[in-house]
């Protein structure tokens, strides 16, 4: 346990997550402690924060202190032009669909840094989220392996998009593919604040490998996809009422633990792109 600017961190797993005290984050945050809440990402990679108690105003004004706010592209195309906090309900008559490793929107060219969920609704036991570290996952490929990926570039696309036509609609989301038919990104990426390498790819989103053939491409995905699952790079988070998780996209993966049925769930979530230049 340490305590940094009044504030009280609990690291959790051996590779990331910590839980943090002593600050409201429904209150304006000092350029000191926002400074130092972007420090403590960058090492611990998601942190947790108890009995915060907020609404999806203040979690939008909270997000919007780490980036850019973030319209997701399906909003995009449907002509929304502002960012907002999005309620994700689970439930029998909207069945879960969160529960696959992935990073959030990693098909769009310019793919969230930061994410920002909020605990509304809990069933009474399960509905645990699930995050990795791709740092660890980097640095647990061997040397010889690390060499081979370094130059690749994957394709990233909208994947099976059946949760995306349930909740928006198949013309909304075929006019969105046309717009967005998929991303390329380094499969090693590079971390603009830590400069460490990072797998870069998701079981989700990572359509294939660019300048392999069909049969390579999916071997060697297949391979890194089951690699970045192992639970050693894991830290698995038990929600409690109001609290609130902050990590960084680029360098983990997460996984939404759908074992609550018919019990429902219902989580706020929002999102911010690149930091802006005045932060």
């Amino acid at each position: 346990m340490t305590a940094m600017v009044g504030l009280v961190v609990r690291p959790l797993a051996g590779t990331l997550g910590a839980e943090v005290e002593g600050v409201d984050l429904g209150s304006p945050l000092g350029d000191e402690i926002l400074a130092e809440l972007r420090a403590l990402l960058d090492r611990h990679l998601v942190l947790f924060f108890a009995d915060q108690g907020i609404d999806d105003d203040e979690q939008l004004a909270l997000a919007s202190r780490f980036g850019a706010p973030y319209v997701h592209p399906i909003g995009r195309i449907l002509g929304r032009t502002t960012a907002g906090v999005e309620h994700i309900v689970d439930s029998v008559e909207h069945p879960p669909y969160q529960d696959r490793w992935h990073t959030d929107v990693s098909w769009d060219p310019f793919p969230p840094v930061y994410g920002f969920l909020r605990a509304r609704e809990l069933p009474s036991r399960g509905g645990d989220t699930i995050w990795a570290s791709m740092y660890a996952a980097y640095d647990a490929l061997s040397p010889l392996m690390q060499r081979m990926v370094e130059p690749l570039v994957a394709v990233h696309d909208m994947g099976s998009m059946r949760a995306f036509v349930e909740k928006a609609g198949a013309e909304a989301v075929a006019r969105t593919r046309e717009q967005f038919p998929g991303a390329e990104h380094p499969v090693i990426g590079l971390h603009p604040s830590t400069g460490r390498r990072y797998l870069n790819v998701n079981r989700e989103f990572t359509d294939r490998i660019v300048g392999l053939n069909t049969d390579e491409s999916a071997a060697l995905l297949g391979l890194l996809v089951q690699h970045a699952a192992n639970p050693n790079f894991q830290c698995r988070h038990s929600w409690t009422s109001g609290e609130l998780a902050i990590w960084d996209e680029r360098c983990t993966q997460h996984f939404a633990v759908a074992d609550y049925m018919p019990e429902r769930r219902e989580m706020a979530r929002v999102v911010v792109g690149a930091l802006r230049s005045s932060d």
